[in-house]
């Protein structure tokens, strides 16, 4: 059986979607419940989930709370917004329109922050500032910027590369986790919270057909997840030939011969997308092993040998690390 690659998601995003919502332990308790996530996932930092589980719990947790910000904005947002704001968005004929027309939107709501779009020189900037007395949590900066950033790109039909993303916080400890939202390295500890991308890209026309949009709305908040098509990145090219080459793991030199690519300038390149070699292995080899565990019936051993360890206990101490639970374990825990 071909080995079906899924990303998952860090249950720390799991903590955060609940952490601000007006709801008891016991209601959020039955809430992943019903999206199949054990409520282990609250505690332990290193546990993952589905895309399909993690919006899942958006859309359960919003229909609990009929709070589309579910807990994290100044005020309520009611459901039926977002919708709204895109349905006004996509009958813009640029993305320059686009975005100042959700620009315009969200600044009705009283949600304790303030959107803007700047341009300056070759840049554009699209912006949060908190008002006066309201603390943006990383969620709202973090959600309101991938959502926004992955609509754009979706109305425009074109993967819109941020050559920046800034953020008003210390960086946390799940910064490797970032180069999922963004695919760009952010920088922490900065006045606002904003995306920079070239302005030429401000141009684009919009594509999509009301009938395409009404379509996608069905598939929210599970759309909002799926990455803009990157095929290009260096990211998304090792990762498919790691998975290609799998059970043989090579090397970083032969990986950067197989792009025709100087391993430095590769390296470079990589920590442009806010990525390294490493990291983009463990995350492949553990994204697998999830699949595997959770899909399949193959023992430890087998799996082990499949994502090309040399010994069942080394895959053993690797999954722990990732996941901080045993393969077993997880699978107990996930079924």
């Amino acid at each position: 059986m071909a080995l079906r690659e899924q990303r998952t998601i860090s249950a720390v995003f799991v903590k955060s979607i609940l952490e601000k919502a007006p709801l008891s332990a016991e209601e959020k308790g039955r809430l992943l419940q019903r999206c199949d996530i054990p409520g282990s996932a609250l505690h332990g930092g290193r546990s993952r989930v589905t895309p399909a589980q993690f919006a899942r719990l958006s859309q359960v947790v919003t229909d609990a709370t009929q709070d589309v910000a579910m807990g994290h904005y100044q005020n309520r947002l009611k459901p039926g917004v977002v919708h709204t704001m895109a349905r006004y968005t996509r009958d813009a004929d640029t993305l320059l329109q686009g975005v100042s027309r959700n620009v315009e939107f969200y600044n009705l709501f009283d949600s304790g922050f303030q959107l803007s779009l700047h341009q300056r020189d070759n840049f554009a900037f699209y912006r949060m500032e908190a008002e006066p007395g309201f603390e943006m949590t990383p969620w709202v900066c973090e959600h309101h910027l991938m959502v926004n950033h992955r609509f754009f790109c979706w109305l425009t039909g074109t993967p819109i590369p941020l050559l920046r993303v800034n953020l008003p916080y210390p960086e946390p400890e799940h910064v490797g986790e970032y180069h999922h939202l963004f695919h760009c390295e952010p920088r922490f500890n900065q006045g606002n919270a904003e995306i920079i991308f070239e302005r030429r890209m401000l141009g684009l026309p919009i594509l999509r057909e009301r009938v395409e949009l009404e379509d996608y709305l069905t598939r929210i908040p599970y759309e909002f997840l799926q990455i803009p098509s990157r095929d290009s990145s260096y990211t998304e090219q090792i990762r498919r030939y790691l998975k290609n080459a799998l059970p043989h793991l090579p090397s970083y030199e032969q990986v950067a011969a197989s792009l025709n690519i100087a391993p430095q300038t590769l390296r470079r390149r990589l920590a442009n997308e806010g990525c390294d070699y490493r990291q983009i292995k463990n995350e492949l080899l553990r994204d697998l092993a999830i699949s595997l565990l959770s899909e399949t019936e193959q023992d430890v051993k087998g799996i082990a040998y499949r994502l090309g360890f040399s010994e069942p206990s080394a895959f053993i101490r690797s999954f722990k690390r990732w996941t901080g639970s045993t393969p077993n374990n997880y699978r107990q825990d996930n079924q």
